[in-house]
């Protein structure tokens, strides 16, 4: 027979230990609950991350679908922006064949960089599309975000990566690129679409009546802005004798070439404009007189070097003059007019 006592201390054993496995079991379920609540309140706060970027995105595209032409492009992404870099700098480079041009550059540390500091950048991003459209390529500066809409690139936007841009900001910042290069694509379309009617169709320069009243707008910008604004006037030497000596077609062919050639030369927010006949017309945003006299430079040797037929003549020159628009100046016929004038001058001092 066991006694009593080793019966009830075997009782207490046994009681110890049913009692040690509940404590253990109750405090493993409020661990795990524990961590299930934790679990779901980092869910809790992704989703709420998700759902706040989500309105962000929603926001900037309704915003941007009323960006009808470049410069409420650019106000939009400079009040929009923010939400996404913060205090960054940002910059928006736009891409039409092979020319970049500034659609939006924030001051950085007081200090502006020039576009041409920032095309190297640009281009390495547009290398390295593939890897670089979701999180950017990062460079010594900057974190360099393709801009593609369709399959077409359109652009580059950068962003100042002082503070450090954190996984889920660059996340962020790719999603709003992407709407970025749709709106930049929209308004190329758009403005494609405008100038349809207002092209000449043999040189894809701007017609004179649309040329006369982009005149008149740079006008106003100039004397509203201070910057300075300048026109440029030429025309093709002997053209008469060319259309005389080798017809019309050939004629048709040098001005065709002509009008490739000051696409390709030009910035695309000069306005290029075949103003009669062989005379053309070029409005110069933002450059002196002395710039102006550099871009008529160039284009005369460029011209001058154009790749023609057989069948044409060996060579096409031409004549220029320039002119630097007057503090103030709001008369288009009279800014015309002293281009014309020195326009003329070139041609009695020999052409060419």
């Amino acid at each position: 027979m066991v006694p009593a006592s080793v019966f009830k201390s075997a009782i207490l054993g046994i009681s110890a230990i049913l009692i040690a496995t509940f404590v253990f079991h109750q405090y493993r379920r409020r661990q795990e609950s524990r961590t299930e609540a934790r679990a779901a309140a980092v869910e809790a706060a992704q989703a709420r991350v998700r759902s706040e970027e989500l309105q962000r995105l929603m926001t900037f595209s309704q915003a941007l679908v009323n960006a009808l032409d470049r410069p409420s492009l650019q106000q939009i992404l400079c009040r929009t922006l923010p939400t996404f870099v913060g205090d960054r700098e940002c910059w928006v480079l736009t891409r039409q064949g092979q020319r970049w041009d500034s659609l939006l550059q924030e001051v950085a540390a007081g200090t502006r960089r020039p576009v041409e500091s920032l095309e190297p950048l640009a281009i390495r991003a547009n290398e390295s599309v593939e890897s670089a459209q979701q999180r950017g390529l990062s460079t010594e500066t900057d974190i360099c975000f393709p801009l593609v809409a369709g399959g077409t690139p359109v652009g580059v936007m950068g962003i100042w990566n002082t503070p450090t841009l954190t996984d889920a900001e660059r996340h962020a910042v790719g999603a709003a690129a992407a709407v970025v290069a749709v709106a930049i694509r929209n308004l190329q379309l758009l403005q494609e679409l405008r100038e349809l009617g207002l092209r000449d169709g043999l040189t894809g320069c701007f017609n004179r009546a649309h040329t006369l009243q982009a005149l008149q707008n740079e006008l106003q910008r100039a004397r509203r802005t201070g910057r300075p604004l300048s026109v440029l006037m030429f025309d093709i030497d002997h053209f008469k004798t060319i259309n005389d000596t080798s017809g019309h077609l050939h004629g048709d062919a040098v001005l065709a070439a002509v009008g490739r050639q000051l696409n390709d030369v030009l910035r695309s927010t000069d306005v290029r404009c075949r103003y009669g006949g062989d005379e053309f017309l070029v409005i110069l945003p933002d450059t002196s007189v002395l710039g102006a006299q550099q871009v008529a430079d160039c284009l005369r040797r460029e011209i001058a070097n154009l790749p023609l037929s057989r069948t044409m003549p060996a060579s096409v020159t031409v004549s220029l003059g320039v002119t630097a628009v007057l503090p103030g100046e709001l008369d288009v016929s009279t800014v015309i007019a002293r281009a014309d004038e020195a326009l003329y001058r070139a041609k009695r001092a020999g052409r060419n």
